[in-house]
């Protein structure tokens, strides 16, 4: 029970700065596309993909940072040292390595499948790293609330 209540309360710390954050990053990015989108001849030349993906995947690192700032203020240091961390360093991490690969694949055009293969390996492995570090987290800490707890969060009475 007690554990069911300190999530509770982290979702109710935590739930309203991140759910502020997880809205502002992707907006300005989408207003760069809508302008992009009007700029002669900007699909035709490619610039949109070497331009958007790179963008996109800063976007996410941005917000993996400001979540983390969030984070290190409202709760113990131990437990963010922990488990925290640890899962927003791979997150970031997982962001820059599809961007590494797009550029090799796009300069290399041998190797663009090859490149393109990667991307979604490496996905799949990021995405099952951060799941696995996750349980990890709930396993030292019962009441660690995910990120995806945090983003579909909802108050009660809304």
């Amino acid at each position: 029970m007690n554990t069911l209540l300190e999530k509770n309360a982290r979702l109710n710390l935590l739930g309203p700065p991140l759910k502020k954050i997880q809205y502002l990053i992707p907006i300005p990015v989408l207003v760069v596309a809508v302008i992009g989108w009007f700029i002669p001849d900007f699909w035709k030349t490619g610039l949109f993909t070497l331009f958007s993906l790179p963008l996109l995947c800063l976007g996410g690192v941005v917000r993996e940072i400001m979540r983390l700032r969030i984070l290190k203020r409202r709760l113990p240091a131990e437990l963010y040292q922990e488990t925290v961390l640890k899962v927003g360093r791979a997150s970031m991490i997982g962001y820059f390595v599809p961007v590494l690969l797009f550029y090799v694949g796009y300069h290399f055009p041998q190797y663009s499948g090859v490149a393109f293969a990667m991307i979604l390996i490496w996905v799949l492995v990021i995405t099952l790293f951060v799941s696995k570090l996750n349980s990890t987290a709930k396993q030292l800490d019962p009441a660690f609330v995910t990120m995806r707890e945090i983003e579909q969060y909802r108050k009660p009475g809304n």
